[in-house]
């Protein structure tokens, strides 16, 4: 285990600066309440479970922020995994200048930033800008995924270490 954080409905403020952590993932788990602030900066999170950061049974109360900047992110499936429906209500999710990676290869789904089912919705942002990614996926968002009232939904400016792949939407 490495280290989880619990919301219960109340907003909160977090911010994890310039840490490592080698074993274990960074968990964040539960209600984090309308106009929470999550940061991560600056950090190491190299790791050899399955995931380095894991959102799992998350709710992201309306107009909150997660930040992901400049870190180094290592897992062996997922850097970044978000196991259950994400609703980005008014606020934002950045992930921005990190370095991610994924160490296996086994299975084809491993990828730097997992989502897997997405909603943005009242001038809600989801932004992935400027990361280097070394997995078989880059982003990847399974499920439903929907972007509506002015969202915004961007990749932008990403090094894709080894092959690129396109999907077309329908």
């Amino acid at each position: 285990m490495g280290l989880s954080i619990r919301g219960s409905g109340a907003r909160v403020h977090v911010n994890m600066t310039s840490s490592m952590l080698d074993s274990g993932a960074l968990e964040f788990r539960g209600d984090f309440g309308a106009s929470s602030q999550i940061l991560v900066v600056g950090s190491a999170l190299v790791t050899t479970s399955s995931y380095a950061i894991f959102f799992v049974a998350f709710f992201f109360g309306a107009n909150s922020s997660l930040l992901l900047i400049k870190n180094r992110i290592e897992g062996n499936r997922y850097a970044v995994y978000f196991s259950g429906a994400v609703v980005v209500d008014g606020g934002g999710i950045i992930v921005k200048g990190n370095t991610l990676s994924t160490t296996k290869e086994d299975e084809g789904v491993e990828s730097s930033v997992c989502v897997n089912a997405l909603g943005v919705k009242n001038g809600g942002y989801f932004d992935v800008e400027d990361n280097t990614m070394s997995s078989v996926n880059g982003v990847i968002l399974l499920g439903a995924t929907t972007v509506s009232s002015a969202g915004l939904l961007r990749v932008a400016e990403c090094i894709f270490v080894g092959s690129t792949k396109f999907l077309n939407s329908a």
